[in-house]
């Protein structure tokens, strides 16, 4: 191959090579197939929008071409929209965390980990961005476009692991009453303070077993009856709506009845006003969602034609439709408790719609986890893209030519951010010249990594099966 420099400035008499009608990678017959690779990928994984930004320049060109527009336009809309997004996970994921601490709620938890993952997601790309553009063919000779789903794929899969966990505790909160917990805590408080003289009377109601479970005396079991204390407490210490919920409680109640409604007891107001708090803020999340999803459809996939935005547009689509979910779903529940209580406890509202919300954020983790796999496992390109390539083979190589290439010799598959293709060239004759078969090749060479979408192009060469 040293001799191929001066080669090249030669007038090859020995290899006729037919010029493309137009550059190759704006040819239909791979831009369709790569570009039809790219939004299939798009529409179906509304993840694979996370992307190095040099990777996201280059796709947004690739898409222009194809859908006809002007490629500076389309790479800065595609740039300007993803950083804008970018920044907005950020902002989102703070303010999530910050409510959740507030409020305690389960589907603000799990709302506040989707955007944690996202925003984890874009730093891993950033980095694997980075290592990808530090070139070190010595330690890696076929490259590191491998390294952008490695990370992505060990990251996706720990996502999902996280959100089955979240879903894990929210069944656990589903079968487990928060009522019966405070009731529990409550009554091994008494138990376990037998030798305080202070608590004696109590603790003469309280009955519990060697297993530990405890059950205080109802009024039928000679449990004995005491004025109710809750209602000074309310009268004293309570808001506006406590006062009157004072008003009609029970004047003389067992200690039992006592220590289960302090267990069951919540301020209605204060939940309230959470609930108002965090819906407020899930309202200005799915407002900016929706918008951002309408900019897009609206205006942006139509300027660029970028199927970068096309998974933007589909990923925020999905966060606008779970967001209004929530909100309707937890606002439905404190606005019509008896409706809800038919079908589930109003307590269990919160814990179920985190549930369902965990599921779906699983399910579109797992679809970013399966298409790096299946990027991994090197699946075979589209056979549009296939079928392009093995044109441009033929049009180098051709009857004429010192080498002849069968079709199971051309080979295209998905390897890390594009299509890896390789050719055998057969040599026809022992008596044929390196230098004319190492220039023929890498003509070959040149012209397939001209391709739409290619990563790495390998030809080999191997003698004739009649050779020695």
């Amino acid at each position: 191959f040293l001799s191929l420099a001066a080669m090249e400035g030669q007038d090859a008499r020995e290899v006729t090579v037919q010029p493309a009608a137009e550059p190759l990678h704006r040819r239909s017959s791979v831009a369709e197939g790569a570009s039809h690779q790219r939004q299939s990928r798009a529409s179906r994984v509304q993840k694979s929008w996370i992307q190095d930004e040099h990777i996201l320049s280059q796709t947004a060109a690739e898409d222009a071409i194809q859908a006809g527009v002007r490629e500076q336009e389309a790479q800065r809309i595609v740039k300007y929209v993803t950083r804008f997004a970018t920044s907005m996970c950020v902002i989102i994921a703070c303010v999530k965390i910050s409510i959740y601490l507030y409020t305690n709620s389960e589907v603000v938890r799990t709302s506040a980990l989707d955007s944690v993952g996202d925003l984890t997601a874009n730093m891993i790309t950033l980095y694997t961005g980075y290592k990808m553009s530090q070139m070190d063919f010595k330690k890696y000779p076929a490259g590191q476009g491998k390294f952008q789903s490695i990370g992505c794929l060990v990251f996706s899969t720990l996502m999902f692991a996280l959100m089955f966990g979240n879903a894990l505790g929210n069944l656990e909160s589903l079968l487990e009453s928060k009522d019966d917990i405070g009731f529990g805590a409550i009554s091994r408080f008494f138990d376990q303070t037998r030798s305080v003289p202070e608590f004696d009377q109590w603790q003469s109601d309280l009955v519990c077993g060697e297993d530990g479970e405890c059950l205080w005396k109802t009024e039928k079991d000679g449990g004995a009856k005491i004025l109710n204390p809750l209602i000074p407490h309310f009268n004293n210490r309570g808001s506006p709506e406590e006062k009157e919920m004072a008003k009609t409680l029970e004047k003389a109640i067992t200690r039992g009845q006592i220590v289960e409604f302090s267990a069951n007891y919540e301020n209605e107001a204060r939940k309230w006003s959470k609930l108002k708090f965090q819906n407020t803020f899930l309202g200005c999340c799915a407002m900016y969602k929706c918008c951002l999803w309408l900019y897009c459809i609206y205006f942006a996939i139509p300027k660029s034609g970028s199927s970068v935005l096309v998974a933007l547009a589909t990923d925020k689509r999905n966060d606008f439709i779970c967001t209004s979910f929530v909100i309707f779903a937890t606002f439905f529940a404190a606005v019509f408790p008896t409706v809800t209580q038919l079908f589930l406890p109003e307590e269990k509202v919160d814990p179920f719609v985190s549930f369902i919300l965990s599921a779906f954020i699983m399910y579109t983790w797992s679809e970013l986890m399966i298409e790096h796999m299946t990027i991994l496992s090197q699946q075979a390109s589209p056979s549009e893209f296939r079928d392009g390539v093995e044109a441009e083979v033929r049009s180098v190589v051709k009857e004429d030519s010192p080498c002849t290439v069968d079709k199971d010799d051309i080979k295209a598959y998905v390897s890390g951010v594009g299509n890896t293709v390789e050719v055998t060239l057969t040599v026809k004759s022992d008596k044929t010249s390196c230098s004319e078969v190492c220039f023929l090749a890498e003509v070959l060479r040149k012209r397939l990594k001209k391709l739409e979408d290619t990563e790495r192009v390998a030809v080999f060469i191997a003698r004739p099966s009649s050779g020695p």
